[in-house]
C-alpha cells in the first residue's frame, strides 16, 4: 500500500448489520504490523486469536502467495501478502492444508523464510480471510480497525442497501459527523488513498 492521503472513518451499526462488512475482509484490507514477527505471533499476539482456534480452524495459509505449514517458522514481512481460511474441499484442499498428509504434493511450492536483514519496525500487511473464517473472524478485526483503499471502501458502500444506512447510528470523517452523501456523492472518500476503518456494534 503506498503512502497517501489518509482518512479515518468510523461506523456504528446495529450489530444484527455487522456481517455485511465481511465482504470487505474477504476482497482485501491492511494492518499495521511489526515487521519481522512470525505469523504464530502476528496471529495470536497482533490479531488476539487463542491457539486452540488457529489450530483447529485456520487450516490453509498462504504468505506471498505460498502454502504456509510451519507457522513459527514463516516471517511476516512489509508488504507481505496474507491469506486465512479454514479447510478447502478436494484434493486441492488436502494439498494446501498446514501440515496435511499430501503437504508433499507442494513441497515445491511451499514458503520457506529467508533471512532479511532490514526487517525491524513497523509495516503493512495485505490480508484476504476467506469462506467460514470471514464471518467468524471479520467482525473483531473491524471492531480493531483496517486500512482500505478508498476506492473499494467507497465501490462497496455504494451497494449498500436503506437498511444498512438506517441501521448505521453514528458515521464520523476525521472525527467530524459526515452522512452517506458527504462520504459518497459529495467526494468524501474520494480525496483520500487509503481510509483507516474502525467499526462499532449497538445492541
Amino acid at each position: 500500500m503506498t503512502c497517501g492521503k489518509e482518512a479515518r472513518l468510523s461506523l456504528r451499526l446495529a450489530e444484527n448489520l455487522l456481517q455485511n462488512l465481511s465482504l470487505v475482509v474477504q476482497n482485501g484490507f491492511f494492518l499495521k504490523i511489526r515487521r519481522g514477527c512470525s505469523l504464530d505471533a502476528f496471529l495470536t499476539e497482533q490479531i488476539g486469536l487463542s491457539r486452540e482456534y488457529i489450530e483447529e480452524r485456520i487450516q490453509t495459509v498462504f504468505l506471498d502467495g505460498k502454502p504456509v505449514d510451519d507457522l513459527e517458522a514463516s516471517v511476516i514481512r512489509d508488504g507481505s501478502s496474507l491469506a486465512l481460511s479454514a479447510a478447502m474441499p478436494g484434493l486441492v484442499g488436502a494439498a494446501m492444508r498446514r501440515g496435511g498428509f499430501y503437504g508433499r504434493l507442494r513441497s515445491t511450492i511451499t514458503y520457506r523464510h529467508t533471512n532479511d536483514p532490514g526487517m525491524a519496525g513497523e509495516g503493512m500487511v495485505h490480508m484476504k480471510i476467506f469462506n467460514l473464517l470471514m464471518h467468524e473472524l471479520g467482525p473483531g478485526i473491524l471492531r480493531k480497525g483496517i486500512f482500505v483503499p478508498s476506492n473499494d471502501l467507497a465501490g462497496f458502500l455504494e451497494r449498500q442497501t436503506e437498511a444498512f444506512w438506517a441501521g448505521c447510528s453514528v458515521i464520523a470523517l476525521n472525527g467530524e459527523a459526515a452522512t452517506r452523501d458527504t462520504l459518497l456523492r459529495q467526494g468524501g472518500l474520494s480525496r483520500y488513498d487509503t481510509i483507516h476503518l474502525n467499526v462499532e456494534t449497538e445492541p
